[in-house]
Order: structure tokens, then sequence, then C-alpha cells
């Protein structure tokens, strides 16, 4: 619980946001219910202008805290598929363990799961055409078979309604969905990509771990036991992640960096747009077994692409 919520107003004539803060102790959600009842939502920021108002409108006393209207939000796994309808079994998503990101289907409703659990899964081949996999694989195994051989998971609440309508469900039976808890977005819906990140948020607290794993799963002991492998994003990001990466036991250390041929482009497993990598010279290929790792030594240029089958140390940020 925090001491204090902002709330905005917007103003359409001057299309600003009128902030309003709150002095009550409330968690997220209450605050989210308590803004829409009272006011417009939790609060949005959508540029520095913003920032700063919302600022001046707190006292030094209560900076220390306030909600936001930003949160860590469910995203389906083909771009271009919006998150908008849910069909959450009772009592779902409970995070349990704060660990359960990835989302299963039974019975026509979902449950979330963590990601490293080996269920079946259905694969989306376009055109209202689905694939039942027999084989049972980590969530992420899933996703990466079905782009390579399909489409991607099936994905949205449609082609899942699509799916059941075809006949084609066994009520019986647990399958993996395109369904993930890894985007940020803005309570009252805006689009603004816009963060002000504090200095030490959100993946500033890094943790070293010192196990010998491949890539993947080096992602799913960050994903159960912290939060995400490490994300990078600028030049002082890079710094700080090299010195954790001084201490460790390997060359070089993964990052949440890596490569989907399937859509031809480099990404950040946190879902930042990779515009900032700072690749070690001779770095370029477009292998699908390749991620990012860190060069243990820090240099300028520390950053290589290695085939995701080495074992190595990696970084979690909490």
């Amino acid at each position: 619980d925090l001491f204090f919520i902002l709330f905005p107003l917007l103003d359409h004539m001057i299309d600003l946001y009128e902030y309003h803060f709150i002095g009550e102790n409330m968690k997220w959600k209450e605050a989210q219910e308590y803004c829409r009842k009272s006011y417009t939502d939790l609060a949005t920021v959508s540029k520095q202008t913003d920032m700063k108002r919302l600022l001046d409108s707190t006292t030094e006393q209560y900076r220390a805290g306030a909600w936001i209207g930003l949160q860590r939000d469910w995203c389906w796994s083909q771009p271009g598929v919006e998150f908008n309808e849910s069909k959450w079994s009772p009592g779902q998503p409970d995070n349990y363990g704060n660990q359960e990101n990835c989302v299963w289907m039974k019975n026509d409703t979902w449950d979330d799961d963590s990601c490293s659990r080996p269920y079946n899964f259905i694969c989306y081949d376009g055109e209202n055409m689905w694939r039942i996999d027999p084989t049972v694989m980590t969530w992420l195994d899933a996703q990466s078979y079905c782009r390579e051989h399909h489409t991607d998971l099936i994905s949205g609440v449609k082609q899942l309604e699509d799916f059941k309508t075809q006949g084609q469900n066994d009520a019986n039976r647990i399958f993996w969905i395109g369904l993930f808890r890894d985007c940020w977005s803005w309570s009252d819906g805006s689009s603004f990509s816009f963060r002000s990140w504090d200095k030490d948020e959100p993946e500033k607290t890094l943790i070293l771990i010192k196990k010998n794993m491949i890539w993947e799963e080096g992602l799913y002991y960050c994903r159960d036991h912290y939060r995400h492998l490490v994300s990078i994003t600028n030049q002082g990001e890079q710094l700080w992640v090299q010195e954790r990466a001084k201490t460790a036991s390997t060359p070089y250390v993964w990052l949440g960096l890596r490569y989907t041929c399937t859509l031809d482009f480099w990404f950040w497993v946190t879902d930042e747009t990779v515009r900032y990598t700072n690749w070690g010279p001779g770095q370029s290929g477009d292998d699908c077994n390749m991620s990012g790792a860190m060069d243990r030594e820090g240099t300028h240029q520390s950053v290589k692409m290695i085939d995701d089958d080495h074992k190595f140390n990696f970084i979690c940020s909490k």
C-alpha cells in the first residue's frame, strides 16, 4: 500500500491532464477503482512536461511513493492482436508465488501458470486453421515451435471462439495459448510510450546468477525467481550490467536479448524496442539460435551474438 494516489482529470479543451493528489493509503487496484469512480482514471504521463506537472502537484513529504496508471499487463503472442477480453477461471489470474506469467486453457477458461511447465499447445495456421500439437512443451518452446512451423500460438478471444466452434477443443486437456504477462500499459488505455523510470527502476536491481545454463533455462529461472533476464536500453544501463558481469564465473553472461527468425528482428524479452545494443566488433547475423550475451571483461563494445545452447551465468532483473 502507498500513502497517496494521483488522479488525472482530462480537460479536452486544452488537451492536458489535470492531476489531483489524494493522501489515502490504497492498493493499486483499489486506487484504480477509486479514480475511475471519482475522476477519470489513475494518472497517465505522456511527455516530460506532464511529469513535471505531476511532481508539482505533490508535496515533498509524499514524493516517496504514489500510484500512477502504469501497470504490467497481459498481451498476446501474435503481433497486432489486442488484449481486450478475457475468460479467466474463478479466482484467476492469481500469480501464485509471483511466478505465473503464461496462460493455459481448459474447458474454455484460462488459468495462469509458470511458463516452464510442459503442456500441449495450439498453433494458429492462418485463415481459421489450427493445429493441436500432441507433444508437450514449455510455453516458450511452444511459441517458438508454432512460429517456426505455423504462424504463432493461438491468440485472441475471436480465434479461440472460432476454434471452439469448429469442435476441435478437447475439454479435458490443458493447452498453452498465446497469452503471457510481459507488457507495460496505461490504466486508461492510452498508447503513450513515454517512460520516466527512476534511476533504480525497473531494471536496475540486478542479480548475477552464478549457475551455468543455456539461454532459455536462464530466461525461465529469472521469470520464476525474479522478473526477467536483464534488458539494456542505453549506455548507462550497459555500464551497470557490466559491473555485475565482472564477477561471473563464465566468460559471458546471458542477457534478455533474442533473435526471432520468423519475424526477422532482435528483441528484448521485457518488450523494449532494440534501439541500443552496442554490439562488439564483427557482430552481425540472423541465426535462429542466436541470443545476446555480455562479455565479462566489460569492454566498451561488449554485447555478443552467441549460440543459445552455450551454458553461461546470467543476470536477472528484480
